[in-house]
């Protein structure tokens, strides 16, 4: 059984400190990434955690992909998706080739 944070959320391992981000709904979040460049792809390292780092008209939104398949958008206070890597490096997540999935 996955633990759970104190909001009763099943722990997943994520890119980014979840403290510091704002989730999205989905419609809202699925349609700015339509429009913004996807900048990074990212796996989880030994996980099934999948997900990709835009730059929306200066804003980070990340999009994470649960290992059930579900989507969850995040928008980081960074403006800076090169400190947004760094930091999922941190967390056991490497970048990844956007055709095949390979590590970069």
């Amino acid at each position: 059984m996955a633990s759970r944070d104190a909001s009763g959320t099943a722990h997943l391992t994520l890119p980014f400190d979840v403290a510091a981000a704002t989730r999205l709904g989905w419609t809202l979040g699925d349609a700015i990434t339509d429009d913004g460049t996807r900048t990074v792809r990212l796996n989880c390292i030994g996980g099934n955690v999948r997900s990709a780092i835009h730059d929306v008209d200066g804003a980070t939104v990340v999009l994470v992909r649960t290992p059930a398949g579900r989507e969850r958008y995040y928008e980081l206070p960074t403006h800076d998706s090169e400190d947004v890597l760094e930091i999922a490096r941190a967390n056991g997540f490497q970048r990844v080739n956007a055709t095949d999935g390979m590590p970069v």
